[in-house]
């Protein structure tokens, strides 16, 4: 979890959710809802048609909008998330007041077309957007309440792909570096110092390491203080921690982040 946002929002099955519910739902609220007025605006005679190509717009829009929220390493909360469904109903807005204004030729401007095409959106859409993130939120409880052990204690790490990889106890890491595309994560298991090769980014576990108790102590690592054994500083004058495990390097340390981490020893 990213400050409290369910990690299920960003894995794959959610996403796909949206891409195939919101259409679904609009298309069948409006069907069902003729009164709304949107028979009015599309015409009666082809309403069944033109309001299927209209949810098939929502649905590209829909599905570029996902891959992107899916793909970019964002830095999740809630408000974001729902600035993200609002960016998602405005966009599809464009598109289906150009369907409207272009291809049925409605005496209108083509911004009057798009305060109706907003308006029919998130009208219907926001009830979407509600049920699906309820139901998201009772999977998380559910996950939770089936497997406390898991989801209490144990650091899940992510590719940048959201593909879940690794899952270790906080206590077992030692240090993650960072090298270019990638994090090495280096970590105890069976009294053995093990590396793992994460392709993803420092800023994408940055809050996943201070949730844990991993403390930043250079641009490009995060270090775990319960396994410092000493700080110390060479005749250059250039700081480093050394490790309770043997055969580990020396792991450098900031001046930005040297006394944070010498006040937790």
């Amino acid at each position: 979890m990213m400050n409290g946002f369910p990690s299920v929002f960003r894995r794959f099955v959610p996403q796909l959710l949206h891409v195939i519910i919101l259409p679904v739902f609009f298309f069948t609220f409006m069907l069902l809802h003729r009164s709304l007025g949107m028979d009015v605006l599309l015409g009666s005679e082809w309403f069944g048609v033109r309001l299927t190509i209209i949810s098939c717009i929502i649905f590209g829009g829909v599905l570029v909008s996902r891959l992107l929220y899916y793909y970019l390493p964002l830095k999740l909360n809630y408000s974001l998330y729902i600035f993200w469904c609002l960016s998602e109903i405005v966009f599809s807005s464009f598109f289906v007041a150009l369907y409207i204004w272009l291809v049925l030729g409605k005496p209108m401007p083509y911004f009057e077309a798009l305060a109706y095409s907003f308006k029919y959106l998130s009208l219907t859409l926001v009830f979407a957007y509600v049920i699906i993130a309820l139901s998201m939120r009772l999977y998380e409880y559910h996950e939770k309440e089936t497997h406390p052990e898991q989801s209490a204690s144990r650091m899940r790490f992510y590719d940048h792909l959201h593909n879940l990889k690794i899952v270790l106890m906080p206590h077992t890491i030692l240090y993650i570096s960072a090298e270019e595309n990638y994090v090495n994560i280096y970590y105890v298991e069976q009294n053995k110092v093990r590396e793992y090769v994460l392709r993803s980014s420092m800023r994408a576990i940055d809050e996943l390491c201070q949730e844990n108790g991993l403390v930043r102590c250079h641009r490009s690592f995060y270090i775990n203080p319960a396994h410092v054994k000493v700080l110390r500083k060479d005749r250059d004058g250039i700081m480093y921690a050394e490790l309770d495990a043997d055969d580990v390097r020396h792991i450098p340390v900031s001046k930005t982040y040297y006394e944070r981490l010498s006040n937790m020893l």
